[in-house]
C-alpha cells in the first residue's frame, strides 16, 4: 500500500492522539470501562438492552418491543456508572469529532485552492 503520509504529518497525528489520550476525560472513560467490566449485572442488562435492540428493529419497529426495549434502556439509563461511562465517552467522542471537523475544512479548502487555480 502506498503511504500517504510524511513522518512529519504522522508525528503531528500522533500529537494529536497523545493529547487525547491524555486527557482527563479519556482518562477517566478508560477507567470507568473497566470498573464496568466488572460489574456482572451491568454487563448483563447492556447485552439484554442489544439483544432487545435487534428485536425491536427484527419486528419491524412494534410498539410492544419498543415498549420492552425502553424498559431496560431506563435501567441502564438509572445505572450511576454507565451515565458517567456516557458522559465521558461523549467528551472524548466530540474531541474526535473536532479534530475530524478540522481536518474536513482543511481537505476542503486546499483541494477548492486547488479547484480554483
Amino acid at each position: 500500500m502506498e503511504k500517504y503520509l510524511s513522518n512529519e504529518t504522522e508525528e503531528c497525528l500522533n500529537e494529536i492522539v497523545f493529547f487525547i489520550k491524555s486527557s482527563k476525560e479519556y482518562k477517566e472513560c478508560i477507567r470507568l470501562k473497566e470498573e464496568m467490566s466488572k460489574d456482572l449485572e451491568l454487563i448483563e442488562l447492556i447485552e439484554e438492552v442489544k439483544k432487545r435492540q435487534r428485536k425491536y428493529v427484527l419486528s419491524n419497529y412494534s410498539k410492544e418491543k419498543k415498549k420492552e426495549l425502553d424498559e431496560k434502556l431506563n435501567l441502564l439509563n438509572n445505572n450511576n456508572l454507565f451515565v458517567l461511562y456516557s458522559y465521558y465517552l461523549n467528551k472524548v467522542n466530540d474531541m474526535i469529532l473536532q479534530v475530524k471537523e478540522e481536518l474536513n475544512d482543511y481537505f476542503y479548502d486546499v483541494t477548492n485552492i486547488l479547484s480554483n487555480d
